[in-house]
């Protein structure tokens, strides 16, 4: 087991491991396990509550353990990397008559360090999404919200491995759709749509033939697009018969999709996201889930300096949950609240 060392709030630094859960107010500000940034840092200094907080120590001495916190502008250079080298590796094991799971495991093992940086992955796929790359980019992203929920949510190291292997894999299927169909701008005809919708299908009979397979990861696989209320597909499951990998998958999925704008709804600006999940909550996402991502989701968004549809600056001071596309903000030293400027709304994050 891995030592560990208790400091006090004034002795953190951005880049130490929580050894611990950091819960401010009842709710989780940091999962174990996950980087301390200084946003997380002024945080904890604001509520008071918290006066020491357990972070990792170095394997190989005393000293602190201390991760390298990436820019969200490195980050992307970092994930279309990884794209990249997925692209590889789907190419690689769709070629084989039994595929396995070793390039998988050891892709697994390499991003999952750079998942650590929470704010950082959420605010890079807020930014720059998965457009133009429905398959690669897009699953990149998947898996790093899917790894990062299933943390918030406290899953075990398995538990956490297994929903990994079903996120990278859970768009598979995807190689063997007609580009055309996967890159279309606007809806899809109802022929393309059926024939989409075999994506999941696909997936699963692909990665079934990988021999010992733990049937969670290939019953999540063909789930991820079914609904609490039966409206999902292939097999219209309803509620407790859709596998928890796919409930959480179904979430991270429905992030990158609207944050890259290709879902139904017009989209405004990166708050949108937030608000797609929680109407989703209502009737076709498990609303548990979603609510735990909203509630860790909203923290990384205070302080951040967003541009307005009319080209101002300000920083985001407030979100609420019951309406999560108005926040409060800091206009040039003003508060501005958009819950009473229907003409205004956030259009980007900027990301310096």
């Amino acid at each position: 087991m891995q030592k560990t060392k208790l400091l006090s709030i004034s002795e953190l630094k951005p880049g130490m491991v929580s050894s611990m859960d950091i819960k401010v107010e009842g709710t989780v500000l940091l999962a174990k396990g996950f980087v301390i940034t200084q946003p997380i840092i002024d945080k904890l200094k604001e509520a008071y509550i918290i006066d020491k907080v357990q972070v990792l120590l170095d394997k190989d001495s005393d000293e602190t353990f201390i991760f390298k916190v990436k820019t969200v502008k490195e980050l992307q250079t970092t994930f279309s990397e990884f794209s990249s080298n997925l692209e590889n590796i789907f190419t690689d094991i769709s070629s084989l008559k039994v595929p396995k799971l070793s390039e998988i495991k050891n892709f697994m093992d390499k991003i999952e360090e750079e998942f650590k940086s929470t704010g950082v992955v959420i605010k890079n796929i807020l930014f720059y999404g998965s457009a133009g790359d429905p398959i690669y980019r897009h699953t990149v992203n998947v898996t790093a919200i899917s790894f990062i929920l299933g943390k918030w949510l406290g899953l075990d190291v398995q538990d956490l491995a297994l929903l990994t292997y079903a996120a990278i894999l859970h768009d598979f299927g995807k190689i063997q759709i007609d580009k055309d169909i996967l890159n279309k701008e606007g809806s899809l005809t109802p022929e393309e749509y059926e024939i989409y919708k075999t994506h999941p299908v696909i997936s699963y009979h692909f990665i079934n033939q990988i021999p010992c397979i733990n049937p969670s990861i290939s019953r999540s696989i063909i789930m991820h697009h079914e609904k609490i209320d039966g409206s999902g597909y292939p097999l219209q499951v309803k509620g407790n018969k859709i596998p928890k990998f796919a409930k959480i998958i179904a979430i991270a999925d429905l992030f990158d999709t609207v944050s890259s704008n290709r879902h139904s709804k017009k989209i405004t600006g990166p708050l949108d996201a937030l608000k797609v999940i929680k109407e989703e909550s209502l009737t076709k996402l498990d609303s548990s889930y979603c609510n735990m991502f909203l509630n860790h989701v909203v923290n990384f968004f205070m302080g951040e300096t967003v541009q307005l549809n009319d080209k101002r600056l300000c920083k985001i001071i407030q979100i609420q949950m019951e309406d999560l596309t108005n926040p409060l903000l800091l206009d040039d030293g003003e508060f501005l609240d958009l819950k009473k400027e229907k003409d205004l709304y956030v259009e980007k994050l900027v990301v310096s």
